[in-house]
């Protein structure tokens, strides 16, 4: 089967997907906490860093790089930091010393379940202008976006 894709596909693309990211996630809350009486807000970076972690449990450096777009380089410094606030931890594979893990601890996975919850909550009050028809279509579309996600990076 050829494919074609036009330029008005490709700017429609580039141009939903981020917006729709905005309108979802603007003004969520923030991840703030208080680490040994210092008030500690994290930027977006360390964040989705966080978020990404605590859904796929344990990444290694050069999978989160790709995931959050990223440079190895600044992606380190974002760790450094994430683990100066024992949220995270770098584990080397038994395996392959080369590799990375990077993991929540037990103090980042609370946190960051605290602010999910508060997240989902948030977003369900700005898909509740959605009638009904329209919000089971947004929840299909998302199941057919992470399906086509996970055959693209299969390859």
């Amino acid at each position: 089967m050829v494919l074609v894709v036009d330029t008005d596909f490709t700017v429609k693309l580039l141009k939903t997907l981020p917006h729709l990211m905005y309108q979802l996630f603007h003004n969520v809350t923030h991840i703030e906490f208080s680490q040994t009486g210092e008030d500690v807000k994290l930027n977006k970076t360390q964040q989705k860093t966080l978020m990404i972690l605590y859904s796929e449990q344990s990444l290694n450096m050069s999978t989160s790089c790709r995931i959050l777009n990223m440079e190895k380089g600044s992606f380190t410094s974002v760790i450094d930091n994430l683990i100066r606030f024992e949220l995270v931890e770098r584990k080397r594979d038994d395996k392959d010393r080369r590799k990375v893990h990077i993991n929540l601890t037990a103090a980042g996975r609370k946190l960051v379940k605290q602010r999910m919850d508060l997240i989902s909550k948030q977003i369900e009050q700005k898909l509740a202008v959605l009638s009904d028809k329209d919000y089971n279509r947004f929840i299909n579309a998302v199941e057919i976006l992470e399906d086509i996600t996970a055959k693209l990076g299969a390859k």
